[in-house]
This record gives structure tokens, sequence and C-alpha cells, in this order.
């Protein structure tokens, strides 16, 4: 009889329209009303009072209520486990293409010549370099003189 309705319980998604909302609520009736002629019927034959009856139809509440949110949460986490994978795996193929692009022979002797500013840049240091250590040792002997 009503044991299949009992059994088959229908995830509860969120009502977009007033008629979806009606819909539901109907939906939501009769899987109580069926619950419930389930339980008259009787697991064992064994006929439950009326505390015992609404203490199972709230378990059966709260099992499908947990199974919507267990059902909401898979939901939510497969966009982002696939999108998780996807970034890595990317991330990975990119590392990888430029490493192998940054390590060809041709480009090796590119890479490391050094631009003729760089160079200038270099030989000007060097020479402010020798002329700064030239001027401490002047400014040293001056010192050293007036002890």
């Amino acid at each position: 009889g009503g044991g299949e309705a009992a059994a088959a319980v229908a995830p509860v998604e969120a009502p977009k329209s007033r008629s979806e909302q009606m819909q539901l609520a109907r939906r939501l009736q009769h899987d109580r009303e069926a619950r419930r002629e389930w339980l008259r019927e009787g697991l064992t034959g064994v006929q439950l009072d009326p505390r015992e009856e609404g203490e199972i139809e709230l378990v059966i509440t709260l099992i499908v209520s947990y199974f919507d949110i267990v059902r909401k949460n898979l939901r939510d986490s497969v966009p982002k486990a696939i999108m998780h994978f996807m970034v890595n795996q990317a991330k990975d193929k990119v590392q990888v293409e430029l490493l192998r692009s940054l390590y060809k022979e041709d480009l090796m002797t590119e890479v490391f010549v050094e631009r003729p500013e760089t160079t200038e840049q270099r030989k000007q240091c060097r020479q402010m370099v020798a002329a700064l250590e030239k001027a401490l040792g002047v400014l040293n002997e001056v010192r050293s003189m007036q002890e």
C-alpha cells in the first residue's frame, strides 16, 4: 500500500514561482499523509501510539533534511573540485611548457647575452668605485697626517 510512497522521498528544491510553491506544499502534504498511512499499517503489524508515530515522523523528517543538506553540499563541491583540478593541471602544463621553451639551446645564448646599456652601466660603476676608493685613500691620508 503506502510503503512505496514513504520509501521514495524526492528532493526538496527551493520553489521559484507561486505555483511551484503551491505544488511543493501539496507534494509535502501528500508525503506526510503517505508516511502516516504507512505508519498506521504498522511496520511489524504492531499498532503505534500517536507519540511513537510523531517520533518516527520526526526521524523521517530529520533524515530527509539531512540528505537534502548532503545533496546540496555535494552539488556545491563538484564545480569546486572540477575547477581545482583544471586549474592545477593547467598550472602544471604551463610551467612545464615555460621551462621547456626557456631552456632551448638556441635561446640560452640569447637569454644570457647582456644588453649593451647594462655593459656600459657596469663599466661606469667600476670607474665610480675606483674613484671612491681613491678618494677614501686620500681622506685616510689626510686624517693620519693630522694626528
